[in-house]
Protein backbone atom coordinates (compact mmCIF):
# COMPACT_ATOMS: atom_id res chain seq x y z
CA UNK A 1 0.00 0.00 0.00
CA UNK A 2 2.80 2.38 0.91
CA UNK A 3 4.57 1.63 -2.38
CA UNK A 4 1.37 2.39 -4.31
CA UNK A 5 0.94 5.68 -2.45
CA UNK A 6 4.56 6.63 -3.15
CA UNK A 7 4.15 5.76 -6.84
CA UNK A 8 0.98 7.82 -7.14
CA UNK A 9 2.66 10.71 -5.35
CA UNK A 10 5.60 10.56 -7.75
CA UNK A 11 3.28 10.50 -10.80
CA UNK A 12 1.34 13.47 -9.42
CA UNK A 13 4.55 15.41 -8.74
CA UNK A 14 5.96 14.59 -12.19
CA UNK A 15 2.71 15.62 -13.91
CA UNK A 16 2.64 18.89 -11.96
CA UNK A 17 6.20 19.70 -13.02
CA UNK A 18 5.52 18.80 -16.67
CA UNK A 19 2.36 20.91 -16.82
CA UNK A 20 4.06 23.88 -15.23
CA UNK A 21 7.06 23.75 -17.58
CA UNK A 22 5.37 22.72 -20.84
CA UNK A 23 3.19 24.11 -23.58
CA UNK A 24 -0.07 22.16 -23.33
CA UNK A 25 -2.54 21.39 -26.11
CA UNK A 26 -5.31 18.89 -26.69
CA UNK A 27 -7.79 17.39 -29.12
CA UNK A 28 -11.09 15.63 -28.56
CA UNK A 29 -12.88 13.56 -31.23
CA UNK A 30 -16.52 12.64 -30.66
CA UNK A 31 -19.49 11.82 -32.86
CA UNK A 32 -23.07 10.67 -33.15
CA UNK A 33 -23.57 7.69 -35.45
CA UNK A 34 -26.81 6.32 -36.89
CA UNK A 35 -26.90 2.91 -38.52
CA UNK A 36 -29.26 2.95 -41.51
CA UNK A 37 -30.12 -0.73 -41.19
CA UNK A 38 -33.51 -1.92 -39.98
CA UNK A 39 -32.67 -1.67 -36.26
CA UNK A 40 -31.61 1.98 -36.65
CA UNK A 41 -29.02 1.77 -33.86
CA UNK A 42 -27.64 5.18 -32.91
CA UNK A 43 -25.19 6.38 -30.26
CA UNK A 44 -22.99 9.21 -29.07
CA UNK A 45 -19.32 8.15 -29.03
CA UNK A 46 -16.20 9.69 -27.58
CA UNK A 47 -13.64 8.38 -30.06
CA UNK A 48 -10.42 9.94 -28.83
CA UNK A 49 -8.99 12.55 -26.48
CA UNK A 50 -5.35 13.64 -26.73
CA UNK A 51 -3.42 15.72 -24.21
CA UNK A 52 0.04 16.85 -25.36
CA UNK A 53 2.86 18.56 -23.49
CA UNK A 54 5.91 19.89 -25.35
CA UNK A 55 8.89 21.98 -24.31
CA UNK A 56 12.37 22.96 -25.46
CA UNK A 57 14.86 22.00 -22.78
CA UNK A 58 17.74 23.59 -24.71
CA UNK A 59 18.57 24.67 -28.26
CA UNK A 60 19.14 21.05 -29.27
CA UNK A 61 16.92 19.01 -26.93
CA UNK A 62 13.13 19.02 -26.64
CA UNK A 63 10.49 16.61 -25.42
CA UNK A 64 6.89 15.62 -26.14
CA UNK A 65 4.48 13.69 -23.96
CA UNK A 66 1.04 12.73 -25.31
CA UNK A 67 -1.72 10.89 -23.47
CA UNK A 68 -4.29 9.05 -25.60
CA UNK A 69 -7.70 8.34 -24.05
CA UNK A 70 -10.03 6.03 -25.95
CA UNK A 71 -11.79 2.67 -26.05
CA UNK A 72 -9.82 -0.50 -25.43
CA UNK A 73 -10.31 -4.19 -26.22
CA UNK A 74 -10.82 -5.19 -22.60
CA UNK A 75 -14.34 -3.85 -22.25
CA UNK A 76 -13.59 -0.60 -20.44
CA UNK A 77 -15.36 2.45 -21.78
CA UNK A 78 -12.23 4.62 -21.79
CA UNK A 79 -8.60 3.92 -21.01
CA UNK A 80 -5.64 6.32 -20.92
CA UNK A 81 -2.51 5.22 -22.75
CA UNK A 82 0.86 6.92 -22.93
CA UNK A 83 1.12 7.31 -26.70
CA UNK A 84 4.18 9.55 -26.97
CA UNK A 85 7.01 10.01 -24.48
CA UNK A 86 9.83 11.20 -26.70
CA UNK A 87 13.02 13.20 -26.52
CA UNK A 88 14.18 14.87 -29.75
CA UNK A 89 17.87 15.69 -30.09
CA UNK A 90 19.01 17.94 -32.95
CA UNK A 91 22.40 16.78 -34.26
CA UNK A 92 24.54 17.32 -37.36
CA UNK A 93 23.28 13.96 -38.65
CA UNK A 94 19.62 14.97 -38.24
CA UNK A 95 16.97 14.80 -35.55
CA UNK A 96 17.34 11.81 -33.25
CA UNK A 97 14.09 10.69 -31.56
CA UNK A 98 14.31 8.46 -28.50
CA UNK A 99 11.39 6.80 -26.72
CA UNK A 100 7.72 6.24 -27.49
CA UNK A 101 7.01 8.13 -30.71
CA UNK A 102 4.69 8.44 -33.67
CA UNK A 103 5.35 6.01 -36.50
CA UNK A 104 6.52 7.32 -39.86
CA UNK A 105 4.63 4.91 -42.13
CA UNK A 106 1.56 7.03 -42.97
CA UNK A 107 2.15 10.47 -41.45
CA UNK A 108 2.48 12.27 -44.80
CA UNK A 109 -0.69 10.61 -46.12
CA UNK A 110 -2.53 11.56 -42.92
CA UNK A 111 -1.58 15.20 -43.48
CA UNK A 112 -2.91 15.02 -47.04
CA UNK A 113 -6.19 13.45 -45.88
CA UNK A 114 -6.39 16.07 -43.13
CA UNK A 115 -9.44 14.66 -41.31
CA UNK A 116 -8.13 12.32 -38.61
CA UNK A 117 -11.16 13.03 -36.41
CA UNK A 118 -13.42 11.59 -39.12
CA UNK A 119 -11.40 8.44 -39.74
CA UNK A 120 -7.94 6.94 -39.38
CA UNK A 121 -5.69 6.22 -42.33
CA UNK A 122 -6.10 2.83 -44.09
CA UNK A 123 -2.72 1.53 -42.88
CA UNK A 124 -3.84 2.19 -39.31
CA UNK A 125 -7.39 0.87 -39.76
CA UNK A 126 -6.34 -2.41 -41.37
CA UNK A 127 -3.36 -3.05 -39.06
CA UNK A 128 -0.54 -2.52 -41.53
CA UNK A 129 1.20 -0.28 -39.00
CA UNK A 130 0.63 1.01 -35.49
CA UNK A 131 0.38 4.78 -35.08
CA UNK A 132 3.11 4.88 -32.39
CA UNK A 133 5.78 2.57 -31.00
CA UNK A 134 8.77 2.45 -28.66
CA UNK A 135 12.24 2.76 -30.15
CA UNK A 136 14.73 5.12 -31.72
CA UNK A 137 14.53 7.13 -34.94
CA UNK A 138 16.46 9.49 -37.18
CA UNK A 139 14.97 12.10 -39.54
CA UNK A 140 16.87 14.26 -42.03
CA UNK A 141 16.10 16.43 -45.04
CA UNK A 142 18.12 16.63 -48.24
CA UNK A 143 16.74 19.61 -50.12
CA UNK A 144 13.17 18.74 -51.20
CA UNK A 145 13.52 15.15 -49.91
CA UNK A 146 12.60 14.32 -46.31
CA UNK A 147 13.54 10.96 -44.82
CA UNK A 148 13.06 9.11 -41.56
CA UNK A 149 14.19 5.74 -40.24
CA UNK A 150 12.81 4.03 -37.13
CA UNK A 151 13.81 0.91 -35.23
CA UNK A 152 11.01 -0.09 -32.84
CA UNK A 153 9.63 -3.03 -30.87
CA UNK A 154 6.91 -3.53 -33.46
CA UNK A 155 4.00 -4.12 -31.08
CA UNK A 156 2.66 -0.56 -30.97
CA UNK A 157 2.19 1.74 -28.00
CA UNK A 158 -0.50 -0.34 -26.24
CA UNK A 159 1.47 -3.60 -25.91
CA UNK A 160 4.75 -4.65 -24.34
CA UNK A 161 7.48 -6.26 -26.45
CA UNK A 162 6.59 -9.91 -27.08
CA UNK A 163 9.72 -11.29 -28.81
CA UNK A 164 13.38 -10.56 -29.52
CA UNK A 165 12.81 -9.06 -32.99
CA UNK A 166 12.71 -5.40 -33.97
CA UNK A 167 10.84 -3.57 -36.69
CA UNK A 168 12.56 -1.39 -39.29
CA UNK A 169 10.46 1.41 -40.82
CA UNK A 170 11.60 3.78 -43.59
CA UNK A 171 9.74 6.76 -45.00
CA UNK A 172 10.85 9.08 -47.80
CA UNK A 173 8.91 11.92 -49.40
CA UNK A 174 9.75 14.36 -52.18
CA UNK A 175 8.00 17.73 -51.97
CA UNK A 176 5.67 19.22 -49.37
CA UNK A 177 4.87 16.73 -46.60
CA UNK A 178 2.21 18.91 -44.88
CA UNK A 179 -0.34 19.59 -47.59
CA UNK A 180 -2.96 20.32 -44.91
CA UNK A 181 -0.97 23.47 -44.11
CA UNK A 182 0.75 24.45 -47.38
CA UNK A 183 0.03 24.19 -51.11
CA UNK A 184 2.31 22.02 -53.22
CA UNK A 185 2.72 18.39 -54.16
CA UNK A 186 4.46 15.30 -52.88
CA UNK A 187 5.31 11.75 -53.75
CA UNK A 188 7.11 9.03 -51.87
CA UNK A 189 7.19 5.63 -50.31
CA UNK A 190 7.02 3.86 -46.98
CA UNK A 191 8.52 0.48 -46.16
CA UNK A 192 8.68 -1.68 -43.04
CA UNK A 193 10.15 -5.09 -42.27
CA UNK A 194 9.46 -7.00 -39.08
CA UNK A 195 10.78 -10.53 -38.43
CA UNK A 196 8.59 -13.08 -36.66
CA UNK A 197 9.07 -16.69 -35.58
CA UNK A 198 7.22 -18.92 -38.03
CA UNK A 199 8.09 -21.90 -35.86
CA UNK A 200 10.83 -22.88 -33.39
CA UNK A 201 13.43 -23.07 -36.17
CA UNK A 202 12.42 -20.60 -38.86
CA UNK A 203 12.06 -16.83 -38.96
CA UNK A 204 10.26 -14.90 -41.67
CA UNK A 205 9.34 -11.25 -42.28
CA UNK A 206 6.17 -9.22 -42.38
CA UNK A 207 6.76 -6.64 -45.11
CA UNK A 208 4.67 -3.53 -45.69
CA UNK A 209 5.16 -1.10 -48.58
CA UNK A 210 3.22 1.98 -49.55
CA UNK A 211 3.58 4.41 -52.43
CA UNK A 212 1.72 7.70 -52.32
CA UNK A 213 1.24 11.07 -53.97
CA UNK A 214 -0.61 14.24 -53.03
CA UNK A 215 -1.44 17.73 -54.28
CA UNK A 216 -2.85 20.92 -52.75
CA UNK A 217 -3.71 24.12 -54.60
CA UNK A 218 -6.58 26.33 -55.84
CA UNK A 219 -8.77 25.23 -52.94
CA UNK A 220 -8.33 21.51 -53.61
CA UNK A 221 -6.31 18.95 -51.64
CA UNK A 222 -6.14 15.31 -52.63
CA UNK A 223 -4.06 12.18 -52.38
CA UNK A 224 -3.63 8.60 -53.52
CA UNK A 225 -1.90 5.61 -51.95
CA UNK A 226 -1.27 1.98 -52.78
CA UNK A 227 -0.29 -0.19 -49.82
CA UNK A 228 0.72 -3.86 -49.72
CA UNK A 229 1.36 -6.26 -46.86
CA UNK A 230 2.87 -9.74 -47.15
CA UNK A 231 3.11 -12.37 -44.40
CA UNK A 232 3.10 -16.17 -44.52
CA UNK A 233 2.83 -16.13 -48.33
CA UNK A 234 -0.39 -14.13 -47.96
CA UNK A 235 -0.62 -10.76 -49.69
CA UNK A 236 -2.99 -7.90 -48.86
CA UNK A 237 -3.56 -4.61 -50.70
CA UNK A 238 -5.17 -1.26 -50.07
CA UNK A 239 -5.95 1.34 -52.73
CA UNK A 240 -7.14 4.62 -51.26
CA UNK A 241 -7.93 8.00 -52.75
CA UNK A 242 -9.23 11.07 -50.92
CA UNK A 243 -9.94 14.71 -51.61
CA UNK A 244 -11.19 17.95 -50.05
CA UNK A 245 -12.46 21.03 -51.87
CA UNK A 246 -12.68 24.35 -50.03
CA UNK A 247 -15.87 26.27 -50.83
CA UNK A 248 -15.07 29.21 -48.53
CA UNK A 249 -13.14 29.96 -45.33
CA UNK A 250 -15.51 27.85 -43.23
CA UNK A 251 -16.97 25.20 -45.51
CA UNK A 252 -15.40 22.32 -47.46
CA UNK A 253 -16.64 19.13 -49.06
CA UNK A 254 -14.72 15.86 -48.72
CA UNK A 255 -14.74 12.30 -50.01
CA UNK A 256 -12.66 9.16 -49.60
CA UNK A 257 -12.68 5.71 -51.18
CA UNK A 258 -10.79 2.70 -49.75
CA UNK A 259 -10.61 -0.52 -51.76
CA UNK A 260 -9.25 -3.34 -49.55
CA UNK A 261 -8.30 -6.91 -50.46
CA UNK A 262 -7.39 -8.90 -47.33
CA UNK A 263 -6.09 -11.92 -49.28
CA UNK A 264 -5.23 -11.63 -52.97
CA UNK A 265 -5.22 -15.41 -53.38
CA UNK A 266 -8.93 -15.65 -52.53
CA UNK A 267 -12.11 -14.28 -54.07
CA UNK A 268 -14.92 -12.63 -52.18
CA UNK A 269 -12.95 -11.13 -49.28
CA UNK A 270 -12.66 -7.57 -50.58
CA UNK A 271 -14.18 -4.51 -48.91
CA UNK A 272 -15.02 -1.11 -50.35
CA UNK A 273 -15.39 1.76 -47.87
CA UNK A 274 -16.74 5.19 -48.83
CA UNK A 275 -16.88 8.42 -46.83
CA UNK A 276 -18.52 11.59 -48.15
CA UNK A 277 -19.47 14.72 -46.29
CA UNK A 278 -18.99 18.34 -45.33
CA UNK A 279 -16.30 19.94 -43.16
CA UNK A 280 -17.49 23.05 -41.28
CA UNK A 281 -15.21 25.26 -39.15
CA UNK A 282 -17.88 26.43 -36.73
CA UNK A 283 -15.64 28.53 -34.45
CA UNK A 284 -12.07 28.69 -33.24
CA UNK A 285 -11.27 25.25 -31.85
CA UNK A 286 -14.50 23.59 -33.02
CA UNK A 287 -15.02 21.66 -36.26
CA UNK A 288 -18.20 19.83 -37.32
CA UNK A 289 -18.37 17.29 -40.14
CA UNK A 290 -21.58 15.44 -41.08
CA UNK A 291 -20.71 12.38 -43.20
CA UNK A 292 -22.33 9.46 -44.97
CA UNK A 293 -20.47 6.15 -44.79
CA UNK A 294 -20.84 3.00 -46.83
CA UNK A 295 -18.98 -0.23 -46.12
CA UNK A 296 -19.62 -2.76 -48.87
CA UNK A 297 -18.08 -6.24 -48.51
CA UNK A 298 -17.50 -8.06 -51.77
CA UNK A 299 -19.43 -11.02 -50.39
CA UNK A 300 -22.18 -9.73 -48.09
CA UNK A 301 -24.59 -6.90 -47.36
CA UNK A 302 -23.42 -3.31 -47.22
CA UNK A 303 -23.42 -1.31 -43.98
CA UNK A 304 -24.62 2.28 -44.32
CA UNK A 305 -24.50 4.97 -41.65
CA UNK A 306 -24.71 8.69 -41.03
CA UNK A 307 -22.05 10.04 -38.68
CA UNK A 308 -21.95 13.56 -37.28
CA UNK A 309 -18.31 14.20 -36.30
CA UNK A 310 -16.98 16.85 -33.91
CA UNK A 311 -13.41 17.95 -33.19
CA UNK A 312 -12.48 20.25 -30.32
CA UNK A 313 -8.96 21.72 -30.14
CA UNK A 314 -7.44 23.65 -27.26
Amino acid sequence: MKKAIRSLSFIYLLSTVLFSESNTSGKVFFNHSTNLSEDGMNAFNMKRAYLTLVNDVSESVSYQVTYDIGNNDGGSAYTAFLKVAMVKWKTNLGNVMIGMQGMNMFKTMENTWGHRFIDKMPMDTYKYSASADLGIGLSQSFGPVSTSVLITNGDGFKKAESDTHKKLSIHAVYGESKLNKKDGFNGGLSFSMEPYDKDSLNTENTNVMGIFAGYAGNGFRGGFELDTKTRNDMSETIISTYGTYKLNDKLSILARLDQVDTDKSKDGDGVQAIIAGVHYSAAKGLTIAPTVRVRAPEDGDSENSIVLNFQFNF
